[in-house]
């Protein structure tokens, strides 16, 4: 078997460009070979250390489709082009996509060979919400190749896209995400952290680690927290690019930046960027907030758990499927005095309550080893070039 994991980038790891190297990298030490082939150029910065970072980690090769960032889709028409070509040249017998725009370009690119596609559904697909042109053209390009097969990363996600593409519930599997074994060796450094933060030992952190996209519900997190952070020593931190090409995001940061200057709250809020030391973060941290209006599972939930650190999170879509059986606190999207009353109950659970969270949490995500998923990503293609999916 020879695979072809198609990514859009690879020198900034987000949830599912991270699960697709980490595929790519399990796969090669299992022997089946499978390449890496990124949407974008190779010039971009970043990318020609982090290409040279998996061939040392043992990925065969690593291709470029050589298309600019957020292409339009009149550039996708050479991409396929040229993916159809780079397919059939180098015999791949599976290409693995997990985003909207190499799903499109790997649907068209295998339509009528024996290459199968499958695609990765990392999100909640609705009619309501999911219907712009470009949304069109991909429920267009997956209807025209019956060949591919999908797998999602919860019941609710599936359930989710067969009603959005009408495609069968056969040829659709659940596949849960994965956590870097990073993340159940982290080793907390509460002194360290606060130290580069510039706050006292004792200063307790409820942290966001995410995208900041308007979706993400950061806002309410804002409400929700800025009144009480002086009074219950805390400090709130932000980890995460914006995504400023999601609506309303530019306008939610600024409208946030201007209130954390009028309320004085800048001394007990911090943004921080991109960062490599998230496991780090998490283990020194005391609560995890996530209070997003969309999840279709929401990996950072089962990265805190592994870490040890407690979760609230809203109550939406697939996070209670990635919660269950754990002692997490959900809440109704929206609500700042919930998710406030929520935090709060958290971090001031007694020692052996914190111990019973720690504990079931990290059972739960015994479900969401790398090693679950890549045995579950195998007998899928295993599946499916034998048509038995």
């Amino acid at each position: 078997m020879k695979v072809l994991i198609f990514m859009t980038q690879f020198y900034q790891l987000g949830g599912a460009e991270r699960l697709a190297v980490e595929l790519a990298e399990k796969l090669n030490e299992r022997g089946i070979h499978a390449d890496i082939l990124s949407m974008y150029t190779e010039d971009l910065p970043g990318v020609a250390a982090a290409k040279e970072a998996l061939l040392h980690k043992g990925i065969p090769a690593v291709h470029f489709l050589g298309m600019r960032i957020h292409p339009s889709i009149a550039n996708m028409v050479p991409a396929v082009l040229k993916l159809r070509c780079l397919i059939l040249k180098q015999g791949y017998d599976v290409v693995e996509t997990s985003l909207d725009s190499p799903t499109v370009i790997a649907s068209l690119a295998t339509w009528g060979t024996r290459v199968r596609h499958v695609a990765g559904l990392h999100q909640v697909f609705s009619a309501d919400c999911d219907n712009s042109k470009k949304h069109m053209f991909l429920r267009l390009s997956v209807r025209l190749n019956r060949q591919i097969r999908y797998y999602a990363i919860s019941d609710y996600v599936v359930d989710a896209w067969i009603r959005y593409s009408h495609t069968s519930a056969r040829h659709t599997r659940r596949i849960y995400n994965a956590i870097s074994d990073d993340f159940f060796a982290a080793i907390p450094d509460r002194r360290g952290v606060r130290g580069e933060l510039g706050l006292p030992e004792d200063r307790r952190i409820a942290i966001y680690v995410g995208r900041l996209a308007a979706y993400k519900g950061i806002d309410t997190l804002l409400d929700a927290l800025g009144p009480v952070l002086k009074q219950q020593n805390l400090f709130l931190l932000f980890v995460g690019h914006p995504d400023l090409f999601v609506n309303g995001t530019r306008e939610m940061l600024q409208q946030m930046e201007q209130q954390i200057a009028e309320k004085n709250w800048g001394d007990r809020v911090k943004f921080l960027s991109f960062r490599n030391d998230i496991p780090r973060l998490m283990a020194s941290a005391d609560v995890l907030v996530h209070p997003t209006r969309n999840e279709g599972f929401g990996l950072v939930l089962a990265e805190a758990m592994a870490t040890g650190l407690p979760v609230v999170a809203s109550n939406v879509e697939g996070i209670p499927e990635v919660l269950e059986g754990t002692n997490s606190l959900m809440v109704a999207q929206d609500d700042s005095v919930a998710l406030r009353v929520a935090v709060l109950k958290t971090l001031n659970r007694t020692s052996d309550e914190v111990a019973g969270a720690i504990e079931k949490g990290r059972h739960r995500v015994k479900s969401f080893r790398t090693d679950e998923r890549t045995d579950a990503m195998i007998n899928l293609f295993e599946d499916v070039l034998s048509d038995r999916f």
